[in-house]
């Protein structure tokens, strides 16, 4: 055999082995919950900081740092929050909680939650959100629409 076979036979090796490692450990670890899709995020596992203390309902904003966005979300939310009482905004940089991209499956910033007192999501907008629809849809769970 040619020094080239045998360095394509032991990387395969080596990668096979990887490969049964990390599904071995993959097993051993305890199951999570699945995550919730149906807008319901159980109370227990949403940070007590991010829901309203009032009862009320949260605009979160998940930002970031290098989000070209957000600065535009930020004037958004911050403009409808002023604007209908019950309502409280707060932005959240993934840098100091890298946590809540797994906890709330964010795949991008900005992303806008609508968050109940209860913790539970009732609307999520990827992006900035345009303001008119957004009135529209936090009205409804304001009890206006």
């Amino acid at each position: 055999m040619t020094a080239a076979v045998v360095t394509l036979l032991v990387i395969l090796a080596l990668s096979a082995i990887v490969l049964a490692v990390g599904l071995l450990l993959r097993r051993r670890r305890a199951p999570e919950p699945p995550a919730a899709r149906t807008g319901d995020i159980p109370v227990p596992r949403l940070p007590a900081d991010l829901t309203a203390r009032d009862g009320g309902l949260v605009l979160l904003q998940i930002s970031s740092a290098f989000c070209t966005h957000c600065r535009d979300t930020r004037s958004v939310l911050g403009d409808v929050a002023a604007e209908l009482p019950g309502l409280v905004h707060r932005d959240v940089d993934l840098a100091s909680r890298p946590e809540l991209v797994r906890l709330l499956g964010v795949a991008r910033t900005p992303t806008t939650l609508l968050v109940d007192g209860r913790g539970r999501e009732l609307l999520r907008v990827d992006g900035v959100p345009r303001r008119a629809a957004l009135v529209t849809a936090i009205e409804r769970h304001l009890g206006r629409g």
